[in-house]
């Protein structure tokens, strides 16, 4: 019977192990893939901006040359 006792606990032992790094590669994966997401949202993201800072800037350029213009 210790033999099967011992058997057991091996298997449980390795079972454990083996849930343990299941875990790990889990977390690392949802990691990445967060990260990733967070990456192409910050490119999107910037490509507003400068888009939006370009018009404005367009916009104030056009606006000092018509009072140029005025003046």
């Amino acid at each position: 019977m210790k033999s099967i006792a011992n058997n057991l606990v091996l298997e449980r032992g390795i079972l454990t192990s083996s849930y343990k790094q299941e875990i790990r590669q889990s977390i690392l994966s949802i990691k990445a893939q967060s990260l990733s997401r967070v990456k192409s949202r910050l490119k999107k993201d910037s490509s507003k901006i400068y888009s939006e800072t370009g018009t404005i800037l367009k916009v104030s350029m056009f606006a000092l040359v018509l009072v140029a213009l005025v003046f």
